[in-house]
């Protein structure tokens, strides 16, 4: 049975991909960035709506949800991709703190804070982030060493590492 989908972050890398991959499969996916014209294209080049919106504002989830809820008839499952990464460590500024907090935690939260309230084991939902082991790891890294010296000191976990498979923009997604 087809999903009804939304995959923000969506107008390239991991978001695009996996919009093509639910695509592939036969579902229906709103494509959600902040890159308007190039969303657009990718979008229709699927066959898909798409929209240009925050999607870390609550305005922004919103408006995807009322998208969606037009367009597809209602969200079975959401994946929470869009994140920017901006400044490392205690060098970062409080602007690009305060972005990386919005946009690659808030959001989630905003989101499944909209959505979950929707689904019930009549009506079942799926929500998805896309997250690294590195961005969730690397600003404690990057702050334990440059308090103490080494990553081995503190909380902050001595390794975090993963290793994906990225597609090349002119590989098929598989």
């Amino acid at each position: 049975m087809s999903k009804r989908c939304v995959v923000t972050g969506a107008a390239g890398g991991i978001g695009l991909a996996i919009a093509e991959a639910l695509v592939a499969r036969g579902d229906r996916v709103l494509l959600v960035d902040l890159a308007e014209e190039t969303v657009a294209a990718e979008a229709t080049r699927l066959g898909q709506p798409w929209l240009g919106v925050d999607c870390a504002a609550e305005a922004g989830i919103a408006a995807l949800i009322a998208k969606a809820d037009t367009e597809l008839g209602g969200i079975d499952l959401y994946v929470a991709n869009a994140g920017v990464f901006n400044g490392f460590g205690l060098a970062a500024s409080e602007a690009d703190w305060a972005l990386s907090w919005e946009a690659n935690v808030m959001a989630h939260v905003r989101a499944a804070r909209a959505l979950v309230p929707r689904w019930s084991s009549e009506q079942p939902g799926v929500f998805a982030v896309t997250a690294s082991a590195a961005s969730r790891c690397a600003p404690l890294i990057g702050t334990t060493r440059t308090c103490s010296g080494d990553s081995q000191s503190g909380n902050a976990p001595a390794k975090c590492s993963i290793r994906i498979a990225m597609k090349r923009s002119n590989e098929p997604f598989t």
